[in-house]
């Protein structure tokens, strides 16, 4: 081991290799060089210094300070780094998340098949999970091959796993050697998002194409919540026109959720990959950048009314993680034109994949409604002869957003005094029949759920003084528990001798 003596002049050695040192100042924390700037500038030797002090587990930075540029040198941290055990162990946990939570409940959802049948997992992992997991994939991968580029060291993706409708958090890299100046920090930042990007439209493109010639349409006053779409999604509807009433195609919804990853991971705050670039663009601005975000975030938790409650979340993490973003190892040299392009590329791309209030409620209304049955009259309007007894079936149908507990009674208006007997004698749910025998049944239905009531209607053997033919008629009446939808059917006979 080397003595401190021998140590300095070891590191001094190295940093005059790359640069002019006339000083060295020792410090508890780090030795600082003072040096001449190179006529070509301090970004190439700087950056040779950077990759030979590495290497023997040191870091080196440079800074401007009263007139003087001061290259100082720190211990590398050991870093206790977990072996690719962990990410493999997270990527078939999240493989399984993102199949069964993801691609199966989102094909179920889309097709009406049950969530673990043979073709709500096949297609659901065909046309939801492998997009997805590639968009999320590739983004990740983005960052490891540019991060190796720049010789910096960084792990592979880890895969979080998740609950539905997606089934994974998404995935992240973790950096273990510092930045070493704006241009890698840009263009790490920016390479996974751009990746994504461009594997996200042509996903969102075949979605929607699979979304356009699909008869899965909406149900009517379907329930839960929808998308809502940013411009990019809203423009690429263009060349697929959707009807107003439709089920958008699992495909095209791993497509928008690629795009909105897109989109957060942008925000250019803390270090998020916008972050990254918005420090590489800005430098110490980027601070009041960041804090711009995180309050966007907070008011878009309200506004536009109802707004988004999951960004004051986002927002939050964003504040416990830390607002400002480190600067490169070296934060002196500037970025060249066509980075700058990229940057503003960048910032043109958050703003046409975000979505200021991605999900919003849909199918909050509740109705029920009488329908007709094939082969029976509707509105009901039937002749009855005396001592004779007639059948009348119809239908109750949930046309609204949730199931509803029902209860469906007589108004006899006091039939029952003239001799006749009207009782429901069948109940069909589905496949389901039920043989009955009162004036009153209590059921419930599912949305878009219709059941046929038997209705057995039996008039009395005279009629007293009154001339026949006579107009009789009666209600059958549906409520809910709440007493909040009420609906009426006004049975009309007419009594015949």
């Amino acid at each position: 081991m080397l003595s401190a003596e021998a140590e300095v002049e070891s590191i001094r050695t190295v940093v005059a290799k790359h640069f002019d040192v006339y000083g060295v100042i020792v410090t508890p924390l780090a030795l600082t060089f003072q040096v001449r700037v190179p006529p070509a500038g301090v970004d190439a030797p700087f950056d040779g210094l950077r990759q030979e002090l590495v290497p023997k587990d040191y870091i080196p930075t440079i800074t401007q300070e009263k007139g003087e540029t001061l290259v100082h040198v720190q211990r590398r941290p050991k870093g206790r780094f977990a072996g690719v055990q962990v990410n493999v162990a997270f990527l078939l946990l999240t493989v399984l998340t993102i199949v069964f939570f993801g691609g199966a409940w989102n094909w179920a959802d889309y097709s009406g098949k049950p969530i673990l049948s043979a073709e709500s997992i096949g297609y659901g992992a065909v046309f939801f999970s492998l997009p997805l997991f590639a968009i999320l994939g590739c983004h990740e991968m983005g960052h490891y091959v540019v991060a190796k580029r720049y010789h910096v060291r960084a792990s592979l993706p880890f895969f979080l796993p998740s609950v539905p409708p997606l089934g994974t958090l998404g995935a992240f890299i973790s950096m273990r050697d510092p930045i070493p100046n704006r241009r890698a920090l840009l263009d790490i930042g920016v390479s996974g998002p751009l990746v994504g990007f461009a594997i996200a439209i042509p996903v969102t493109l075949a979605g929607l194409a699979l979304s356009t010639a699909s008869t899965a349409a909406l149900p009517p006053n379907a329930v839960g919540e929808a998308i809502r779409p940013s411009i990019l999604f809203s423009f690429l509807s263009l060349f697929f026109p959707l009807p107003s009433s439709f089920s958008l195609h699992p495909l095209a919804f791993a497509g928008w959720v690629g795009l909105f990853v897109t989109a957060i991971n942008l925000l250019p705050a803390g270090q998020l990959d916008g972050g990254h670039v918005a420090r590489a663009l800005f430098g110490k601005k980027q601070f009041y950048v960041s804090w711009a975000a995180v309050l966007t975030l907070f008011a878009l938790t309200v506004f536009p009314p109802p707004g988004y409650p999951g960004w004051f979340v986002f927002g939050f993490l964003i504040l416990i993680l830390g607002v400002r973003h480190p600067p490169p190892l070296n934060d002196l040299t500037r970025l060249d034109p066509t980075r700058k392009l990229v940057g503003i590329v960048a910032v043109a791309i958050l703003i046409v994949t975000f979505v200021p209030q991605p999900f919003a409620p849909v199918g909050t209304q509740r109705d029920l409604a009488f329908e007709a049955v094939p082969g029976f009259p509707f509105p009901i309007n039937a002749t009855i002869a005396l001592a004779t007894s007639i059948r009348l079936v119809f239908a109750l149908n949930d046309t609204g957003a949730a199931p509803e507990n029902v209860v469906v009674n007589l108004r006899e208006n006091n039939l029952n005094e003239f001799g006749f007997v009207i009782r429901f004698t069948a109940l069909q749910i589905g496949t389901a029949t039920t043989p009955e025998n009162t004036d009153t049944l209590t059921f419930r239905l599912n949305v878009s759920q219709r059941a046929v009531l038997d209705l057995n209607v039996t008039a009395p053997a005279s009629w007293g003084t009154s001339s026949l033919p006579a107009t009789v008629t009666f209600e059958v009446h549906a409520t809910t528990p709440d007493g909040a939808l009420q609906k009426n059917l006004v049975v009309m006979l007419q009594v015949t001798s």
